[in-house]
């Protein structure tokens, strides 16, 4: 019994699957030897279950491979970094090898408070339909969006031409579609809420329309949508502002560099700089005094500004502050 609560917890986490390929490519490159791996199976399915079986035991090499690719990579050496495919923020992203930068995306694996991308995506389509036909159709009883503009911004997405990625959805756009789909599964978080009920699929049957009536009715607080917006705004803040405290800054915030075969420098800074601008953070991708005092949450600014995190004047930050 304790080997299959420990399995089903083990599996649930997406960044799994990522490992056992890592220990199967250094195994196949001689950085893992039979020594790491004694008696591992040729078969590929047989392999699966011999390496989880020493993951969730934590047995020998599983150990390491525990703790995930980006630190298993340092651990192991002899060259395992360069097979630790995937990682952002030193956390396993879903294998994804893309053709063309897609804006939205960038946004969501670049600044996920989350790190996995897969506890943000979700309201919005992930690419625009064949035909206008088929857009209409889906817009014209699309409810959840927080504003009509979103469906406009589904009408004019095409896969080919100017209203195509990497440069459509426009900056503006991708910062507001992010905004809205992470502002859904921080309320769900919140809330206690799966996911599958509401941020992640299309057209779920909780949105920020009815959310705000469930909650008054439930638990008798006085609820609307801008209160519920800010609520999790604040929310997401808090994430970041711990993440920032521990030592998280821009320069953490970039997808692979095989991510996408096709990159967009100059696009993806502009994204970046105007996203951060869009969340009230500065240029280092920190949530600005004047923000965080609006939030409400001028305790963190306070500890910001006694770590030397932030400055009084806005000026950059000391170097290396953060320490706790």
């Amino acid at each position: 019994m304790s080997i299959g609560i420990s399995l089903g917890g083990y599996l649930s986490d997406r960044r799994r699957p990522e490992v056992l390929a890592f220990a199967i490519e250094l195994y196949d490159a001689g950085i893992l030897t039979d020594k790491d791996l004694p008696g591992f199976p040729s078969d590929s399915g047989e392999r699966f279950f011999y390496l989880v079986e020493k993951i969730v035991r934590r047995e020998g090499i599983g150990d390491v491979l525990a703790n995930g690719t980006y630190w298993a990579a340092k651990e192991i050496g002899k060259g395992a970094e360069a097979y630790a495919h995937n990682n952002i923020k030193k956390h396993e992203q879903l294998p994804l090898k893309l053709s063309m930068l897609n804006p939205v995306y960038f946004l969501m694996y670049a600044t996920g408070e989350k790190i996995n991308i897969t506890q943000i995506e979700g309201q919005f389509p992930q690419a625009p339909f064949a035909t206008m036909e088929e857009r209409e159709d889906f817009v014209k009883d699309w409810i959840q969006v927080p504003d009509e503009k979103f469906k406009q911004y589904l009408l004019d997405w095409e896969f080919r031409g100017e209203h195509s990625n990497p440069y459509y959805p426009t900056v503006q756009m991708s910062c507001e579609i992010v905004d809205w789909q992470e502002t859904m599964h921080y309320i769900d978080d919140a809330l206690g809420m799966c996911a599958g009920l509401s941020s992640f699929p299309l057209k779920p049957p909780y949105h920020i329309h009815n959310y705000p009536k469930f909650i008054s009715s439930g638990a008798g607080i006085a609820m609307d949508e801008d209160k519920l917006t800010q609520a999790a705004k604040r929310y997401r803040t808090l994430v970041r502002a711990v993440n920032i405290r521990r030592g998280m800054r821009r320069k953490d915030e970039k997808p692979p560099e095989n991510h996408w075969k096709k990159r967009f420098p100059e696009l993806e800074k502009e994204l970046l700089d105007t996203y951060y601008k869009f969340k009230g953070w500065n240029d280092d991708g920190i949530p600005t005094k004047e923000s965080l005092n609006e939030l409400g949450l001028d305790y963190v600014a306070d500890d910001f500004l006694q770590r030397g995190i932030l400055t009084e004047d806005g000026g950059a930050p000391s170097e290396g502050a953060s320490a706790e």
